[in-house]
């Protein structure tokens, strides 16, 4: 085999194996804040632990290596966060991802005074879904209705 083509076919294995498989780069998961498993205030700074709801809707599994993401609630700036363990979700799948985040008090009031009689607000999520080891990054965006109320 020439030099040239051991070359070419070496360029052609990195660039597929740096980006991943199209299949996998087309669809973007769906993510959504399943639920607020926990609220706690401590002095200037909050604690707010989110059940994230990944769904795969692709037609192959979807290895996670981490969700990096910007949080809205009522319209209100509260963190960014990211989660800290590896999940892979089957094909036409979904997964629970908990996720700790640290937000400034004040933010967090402004978001609970906006919260309507039931305890629910408005939330986006926006960010990207890091897939293996392949540095490949999908984004996502999605917005819902979650209680802030946690039992």
């Amino acid at each position: 085999m020439s030099v040239l083509v051991r070359v070419t076919v070496f360029l052609t294995a990195l660039i597929f194996g740096a980006v991943g498989p199209p299949a996998i780069a087309q669809t973007a998961p769906e993510v959504s804040i399943a639920s607020v498993t926990g609220i706690a205030l401590q002095g200037n700074n909050a604690v707010l632990d989110l059940l994230l709801s990944v769904r795969n809707q692709g037609g192959l599994a979807l290895p996670l290596q981490a969700l990096r993401f910007h949080c809205w609630l009522a319209g209100v700036d509260v963190a960014r966060g990211r989660s800290t363990k590896p999940v892979t979700i089957p094909a036409q799948g979904q997964a629970r991802v908990p996720v700790r985040l640290n937000v400034h008090s004040a933010s967090l009031l402004d978001a609970l005074t906006s919260a309507a009689p039931d305890g629910t607000v408005p939330y986006k999520l926006e960010g990207h879904a890091e897939i293996g080891l392949t540095m490949l990054q999908i984004p996502f965006s999605h917005s819902g209705v979650v209680a802030l109320n946690p039992q």
